[in-house]
């Protein structure tokens, strides 16, 4: 009897321990644990019932025999249960972790895609948008540079008339050929500059204005030519005043002079440019320094023999050979105006 009221405390100890656990917030999985307990005990009770009942005095020895193992065995169980690691009673179930796993993904998911769609979305509108807008940039950048280029080009070539009459003008003044030649050199640079910018440009007839440019370019180089030419020709046959006095003559000197004049005419003829409308006064140049050459001895030989008014004579003639030429250069030169202002008004403005 008294071992019954043993195993009803244990059973009042074990719910007491469960319901403790459950207030805890652990699971209370013990359910096997808890049948085999019960399975004991009513194995236990079975036996005693039948002890009690059945066996005779005689038997007593072996009935407390049995009461002390069984009282041994739920005392083992009892310090079983104290012992027990708290963990023991909220076991983590790997399925349920799946599961719970996938459904915080199919949570997720509901609002993960409608997310990562609109950051997709906007991230392609705002690259397009930034796309364009720089496309956009560059356009009005390339439109504003090609303005630039087109109206300093234009308004170079309007330089070219007085250019014209600067490079043809019969006075030579130093200081205006050579703003001339540079201001040539700065519209070449702008209409290479111009012809350059015309691969970007789809708005235009490009044969068209290729054609126009070539004239102009041509015009350029001519000038340029021309300006070249003035400069070489300016140092053929020019003369100092030839003495003519027995008390001016120094022959040494005046030999020199003269050898200097006709060392410098040749070579500066033979780097003068060609060009159609000098043709025929380069061709007199050539001439006009080997006759100068030939007057050059007769000069001095008069001027050795005290033939004053023959030596005369002679610088005279040397005069009119450097007019002849001079002359000739005149006329080319007005010819070559003439013919570059008729090129400059078949001129387009640049587009």
């Amino acid at each position: 009897m008294m071992n019954i009221i043993d195993i009803f405390n244990r059973r009042n100890k074990t719910n007491n321990k469960i319901k403790l656990l459950d207030l805890l917030g652990f699971e209370t999985d013990i359910t096997i644990e808890t049948s085999t307990y019960q399975q004991q005990e009513s194995e236990i009770t079975i036996e005693e019932e039948v002890t009690f009942e059945t066996l005779v005095d005689v038997e007593a020895p072996q009935v407390k025999q049995q009461r002390f193992e069984a009282t041994n065995d739920d005392f083992l169980f009892s310090d079983k249960l104290d012992t027990t690691p708290t963990d023991t009673f909220n076991p983590l179930n790997i399925t349920q972790q799946i599961q719970k796993v996938w459904t915080d993904l199919e949570t997720r998911r509901k609002w993960l895609i409608p997310t990562l769609m609109a950051a997709i979305f906007m991230t392609s509108t705002f690259l397009g948008i930034n796309t364009y807008s720089n496309y956009q940039t560059e356009q009005v950048i390339i439109e504003e540079a090609t303005n630039t280029i087109t109206s300093n080009s234009n308004n170079l070539i309007e330089l070219l008339p007085t250019l014209i009459e600067i490079s043809t003008n019969t006075f030579y003044s130093k200081y205006d050929v050579s703003n001339a030649s540079a201001n040539l050199q700065q519209i070449e640079s702008s209409l290479i500059e111009y012809r350059t910018n015309l691969s970007t440009r789809d708005d235009i007839n490009f044969d068209e204005v290729n054609n126009n440019l070539n004239d102009v370019f041509q015009l350029v180089n001519e000038l340029d030519l021309v300006i070249s030419y003035r400069i070489l020709n300016s140092e053929v046959l020019i003369y100092n005043e030839l003495p003519t006095k027995e008390e001016d003559v120094d022959i040494n000197a005046i030999t020199l002079e003269l050898s200097n004049i006709v060392a410098t005419s040749k070579v500066n003829y033979d780097q003068l440019p060609d060009l159609e409308e000098f043709n025929n006064h380069k061709n007199l140049v050539n001439i006009a320094i080997s006759t100068a050459e030939d007057l050059h001895g007769r000069y001095l030989g008069a001027l050795r023999n005290n033939e004053y008014d023959v030596a005369a004579s002679i610088a005279t003639a040397i005069y009119l050979n450097k007019n002849t030429e001079l002359d000739a250069f005149k006329k080319s030169l007005s010819d070559f105006n003439e013919n570059a202002l008729l090129i400059y008004d078949n001129f387009s403005d640049l587009p």
